[in-house]
């Protein structure tokens, strides 16, 4: 090599060595420049699992990305703490956020792999990287992830950051974090865990997937064993807590994810705390959800919808082709507005459509009542005679309007008590000419039916499509002396920490008098003790209700209510076909109501309420035929109830000598 060679050799390498160190020197600063700020762990909140609870604290439904349940390091057993540094970082309290000594390791493993694998790792770590980072393998996110490690440890005790990685790590079967593990593998807390399952939760983070006990046990179990072995060497247990571990081993109780009970109740919540939460903190918030749901009234109205549909079927085999028949039910209590128990359908897995509260049918004769509500508030009585008779009723541009009784057989001059509990379509539609259309439309607003109504005839006989829903909260009304309580599914929301986050406020209306409320209730009462709601008579207690039944069967329906719990049910297909002949509400709707209602009160000792009589009624007794005053000759007499002043004064004459 000549003198010149040299010389430029000797220049060149301080220029290399100078220009490697600046590329390196700035590198790192384009690394650690754009770092996130670990200050922000002070407020860090992992991702939770969010709860829907009942009306008595059970859990009825989780919402969450991670399923993850955070606990203080307190409750996190010493052994468990002991395995997871053991196994993952054994010099984690002598070590400032790097370990050196693992990564002079690791990187003769990558020396001698040629590729970057992982390794070297400390527990500061593993967390800066589930939280800050990427999980690329790559030198620039190693470098990263070390800066991070550092600046961790100088602005956090171990405790702090060993409470961070237990409650982040992912464990395996979509557990995250070791509460939920031990919850998932072995249906307990982990301060419960013992000394064997500590060791094998240890052993997941590792890789979840090979060392799953629940995919490979015997895997599992030699994880299980090495983790033993490390918290031996370490001096953390003694040779006899070791073999008496690895003698007992584990034995896997995993927790199975419950079935949701009341899935078209629970989606009705998420949607609704989607929209006013948003899903970050819906879905990661570990917010609790206080719901009106009753689990033990829930299942009596799923065995009541499931019971109904049989029976149709068994009655109907020829209708249980695809698609299937439909039912639907819900039970509010009317005082609170409190949905209690929703059945939307059949399966919510192949249908989620609910057909209690989006579902716009015809309710038939179940619209009545809001009819012959109308009425009495506007003065009308339940002895007011009316015309049970085919007639017909002009309308503008179109044929003269009929109506037909369901029977065929037309009674005359009935009273308005006798329409409504015989279902008497004639009847109905002339106390709807007597009263006029707008006055009916104005009492279906305020009993909270929102609806499309018009003014035609038909509207006597329920032709305009409601919701289940609506019909319930309406005859609600009439059991909560006249005040509409909007329903509720939801108590309160609470944040993690048990603060109220967010709580719907109650919405009330005065839609009717009480005095009005209770003539409706005493009239609907004769429906289930004389009219097509009889069948129901034979539970014994006060109740009042309707039943509905649309053309060619389309739609079968019964809505009732004690003075405790309005509940309806519907029953039909969803493209409106026939149910067949003769399925009519009280065939079809009335037994699931019946089953639900006996269900409803099994194991009740107390009595059932009454319904509270207002100040402002009067009883009387009538002849039923009549409507008058009871005669010494009347020999069918009735108790009729009447606003004060507004009862007959003339004496039943139609009974002769």
């Amino acid at each position: 090599m000549s003198l010149s060679s040299k010389y430029k050799l000797w220049i060149g390498l301080p220029l290399l060595g100078a220009l490697t160190i600046g590329v390196f020197l700035g590198t790192l600063l384009a690394v650690t420049q754009d770092l996130p700020q670990v200050e922000s762990l002070q407020t860090y909140e992992p991702s939770s699992v969010t709860r829907i609870l009942a009306d008595d604290g059970r859990p009825v439904r989780s919402f969450f990305v991670e399923r993850r349940i955070p606990i203080s390091i307190q409750e996190i057993p010493d052994n468990l703490i002991k395995a997871v540094v053991a196994v993952e970082d054994a010099r984690f309290y002598q070590h400032f956020g790097l370990d050196l000594r693992g990564i002079l390791r690791a990187l003769w493993k990558d020396i001698t792999s040629l590729r970057v694998v992982e390794g070297g790792s400390t527990l500061t770590q593993q967390l800066s990287k589930v939280l800050f980072l990427t999980p690329e393998k790559t030198l620039i996110r190693k470098i990263k992830e070390a800066f991070l490690a550092v600046n961790i440890e100088r602005g956090y005790s171990k405790e702090e950051i060993l409470s961070l990685y237990l409650n982040q790590i992912y464990l395996g079967e979509g557990a995250y974090g070791v509460e939920a593990a031990a919850r998932t593998y072995f249906g307990k807390h982990a301060q419960e865990l013992t000394l064997a399952e500590s060791a094998l939760i240890a052993g997941l983070p590792r890789s979840p997937a090979l060392y799953s006990p629940i995919n490979h046990p015997e895997r599992a179990r030699q994880r299980m064993r090495t983790v033993l072995d490390r918290l031996l060497t370490e001096g953390y247990i003694t040779q006899k807590d070791h073999d008496e571990a690895a003698q007992t081993g584990f034995s896997l109780s995993p927790t199975p994810s419950p079935e949701d009970p009341a899935p078209y109740f629970t989606e009705i919540i998420r949607r609704e705390l989607e929209e006013k939460l948003g899903a970050n903190l819906l879905y990661r918030g570990g917010i609790v959800i206080e719901s009106t749901l009753n689990l033990d009234l829930q299942r009596s109205a799923r065995e009541a919808v499931n019971m109904g549909i049989a029976a149709y079927e068994a009655r109907q085999p020829g209708k249980t082709g695809t698609p299937p028949v439909q039912a639907s039910f819900i039970a509010l209590a009317p005082a609170s507005g409190e949905v209690k128990a929703l059945v939307g359908g059949r399966d919510f897995t192949s249908s989620p459509y609910n057909r209690a509260t989006q579902a716009r049918r015809q309710p038939g004769s179940a619209f009545k009542p809001v009819i012959y509500a109308a009425a009495l508030a506007a003065g009308f009585t339940p002895t007011t005679q009316l015309n049970d008779e085919p007639f017909e009723v002009e309308i503008k541009g179109s044929p003269p309007y009929v109506p037909v009784n369901y029977s065929g057989h037309y009674n005359g001059s009935v009273t308005l008590r006798s329409a409504l509990e015989r279902s008497l379509n004639a009847a109905s539609v002339d106390l709807l000419i007597k009263l006029g259309y707008q006055p009916v439309m104005d009492m279906a607003r305020k009993l909270g039916i929102r609806s499309e109504l018009k003014p035609y005839p038909s509207l006597a006989l329920g032709v305009f499509d409601v919701s289940l829903q609506e019909m319930v909260s309406a005859y609600g009304i009439f059991a909560n002396r006249g005040i509409l309580v909007s329903p509720r599914y939801i108590r309160r929301v609470l944040n993690r920490q048990g603060q109220v986050l967010w709580e719907p406020p109650l919405q009330l209306s005065d839609a009717l008098s009480p005095d009005v409320a209770y003539l409706t209730t005493n009239v609907l009462e004769g429906v289930i003790q004389r009219g097509t709601g009889r069948r129901a008579a034979s539970l014994g207690w006060p109740m009042a209700g309707k039943t509905g039944t649309t053309d060619d069967y389309k739609d079968a329906w019964f809505i009732g209510y004690t003075p405790e719990l309005a509940a309806g049910a519907w029953m039909g297909f969803d493209k409106s076909d026939s149910l067949g002949h003769g399925e009519a509400g009280a065939r079809a709707a009335l037994p699931i109501w019946i089953n639900f209602m006996r269900k409803a009160r099994s194991g009740t000792e107390s009595l059932p309420e009454e319904f509270e009589i207002p100040s402002g009624i009067e009883i009387v007794e009538v002849d039923p035929d009549s409507g008058l005053l009871a005669g010494p000759k009347c020999e069918n007499r009735i108790s009729e109830v009447f606003l004060e002043g507004t009862a007959p004064e003339e004496v039943c004459g139609i009974h002769p000598d």
